[in-house]
């Protein structure tokens, strides 16, 4: 994906687009726009049976091979063009000896480039073979007992199969009830393995003081030394990272999506090589700073007093843009009609020049899988909006991407393809599709009205001010 200016597009899109909505009166992010923006949604595959409890990651292609991560159930497959899964890893062979695979994340996530591929699972046993064994923070808001989240690496052959697995890295995670594990894993430029780490607390409390101390692994982006295990923190104050992706094949720009709690739900672009340079430890904001506060989107986000507890927290304010220490959101987003009373958490982000011209970073929330974007021509030093997208049914008509699915609870994983063309699995359906944006024709608007749409751009371009 390029990453230009945005201002050009913005004035070009308002040729068709319908009126732009306005920043809500009450704290939170803008409101999500609509500018018509579509993308077609074709079935191409399936890889399970339909059911409620299925947990997938989202699929990795690596190489000509595209693997399907079974969380739950602790396996790693290969999808075949003719729908064939072969077993890569599964409790019948290629789990390590001494790894017990255990709870919803047993196999959390994998990355491989050239010939190399990193595995982590989690395990309620540690195995030997480890040099370290990174501990949680000493909170009894932890837990009292203990899994490990181990990373393997294996050798890739040429049929896709994995071989010798090496133990590289052990992390203590927390038994918490709805814990954020993170589990975003991505291959650096020079071969070592990048991963996320939740804040291994769970989905009521804003973060605790672990996530913004230095010297522990939770709510961090890791670097994880590819031959000794090393661990070294590249960035602090991550909520649940379940995806990390390149922007571009150049694999100069790395992004995610954080899944908030009160505020708003990020996309987060980082450039790689400031990411690589550990002197400085980029932070994202969540978990208690120093001043008492947890930073989500570009809201402060504390206990606001009210309850007996203090996980009763609420948004308490807007930070401002560019604050100092602190690396605030390429876009963020909320919910539509604002609400926290229902489930909602984004999934991606995914880009491909292949698949999008105008979209740039395309992303869902989980639940429904209605979809959202950010613009191709969106700039990295701004905070930047975000675009409703919808699906052209077959019958030409927009829908969203819940109607589309039959109005039942899809959660959306995406990936690419080995072409670079971009696709989604719906964890709970078993299915695979392939999404591309369709060029819709421009309508043509009254004089009146294009002018107003030209400075509802131009109030939009001002909105977005540097984040840094």
């Amino acid at each position: 994906m390029t990453i230009r200016f945005h201002a050009v597009s913005l004035a070009a899109l308002c040729l068709f687009s319908p009126v732009l909505p306005a920043h809500s009166a009450t704290l939170g992010p803008a409101a999500v726009l609509d500018i018509g923006l579509t993308v077609s949604v074709t079935q191409v595959g399936t890889f399970a049976a339909p059911a409620g409890t299925n947990n997938y990651a989202s699929p990795v292609t690596i190489g000509d091979h595209l693997y399907i991560v079974n969380q739950r159930g602790g396996t790693l497959s290969i999808h075949t063009g003719d729908g064939t899964m072969t077993s890569v890893i599964s409790p019948s062979g290629g789990i390590p000896a001494g790894v017990s695979p255990t709870g919803a994340n047993a196999l959390v996530n994998i990355a491989g480039a050239d010939g190399r591929i990193y595995v982590a699972y989690t395990s309620s046993t540690l195995p030997t073979g480890f040099a370290n064994v990174e501990a949680l923070p000493e909170d009894p808001k932890y837990g009292t007992v203990s899994t490990y989240q181990l990373v393997y690496s294996y050798t890739q052959q040429a049929d896709g199969s994995l071989t010798d697995p090496q133990p590289l890295a052990a992390f203590e995670t927390s038994t918490v009830s709805g814990g954020h594990f993170g589990g975003g894993m991505l291959v650096l430029p020079d071969g070592n393995l990048l991963i996320a780490r939740g804040d291994n607390l769970g989905g009521n409390d804003y973060g605790g003081t672990g996530a913004q101390a230095p010297d522990n692994t939770v709510a961090k982006l890791l670097i994880v030394d590819g031959t000794s295990g090393e661990v070294t923190v590249a960035a602090t104050g991550v909520r649940n990272v379940q995806q990390l992706i390149y922007a571009d094949n150049s694999r100069t720009t790395i992004a995610f999506a954080d899944i908030g709690w009160r505020a708003a739900e990020e996309i987060n672009v980082i450039d790689t090589a400031a990411l690589i340079d550990t002197a400085t430890v980029e932070n994202f904001g969540w978990g208690i700073a120093s001043d008492g506060l947890a930073r989500e989107g570009t809201f402060y986000v504390g206990y606001d007093g009210t309850g007996t507890k203090e996980q009763n927290a609420a948004i308490l304010g807007e930070a401002p843009l560019g604050e100092e220490g602190f690396l605030q959101p390429y876009a963020q987003f909320t919910r539509e009609g604002g609400t926290f009373d229902s489930y909602f958490a984004s999934s991606g982000p995914i880009a491909s020049d292949i698949s999008f011209s105008s979209i740039g970073f395309l992303f869902a929330d989980l639940g429904t899988g209605n979809l959202f974007a950010t613009l191709a021509d969106a700039s990295e030093s701004v905070l930047n909006d975000v675009y409703k997208v919808w699906v052209q049914s077959p019958t030409g008509a927009l829908v969203s991407m819940y109607e589309y699915l039959g109005n039942r609870r899809p959660d959306l994983r995406f990936f690419t393809f080995a072409d670079g063309s971009v696709g989604a699995i719906s964890e709970r359906f078993g299915t695979i599709y392939r999404i591309a944006e369709v060029s819709l024709p421009a309508v043509p608007l009254p004089a009146t009205g294009g002018m107003l749409l030209s400075a509802l751009a131009a109030g939009a371009l001002m909105r977005r001010r540097a984040r840094r």
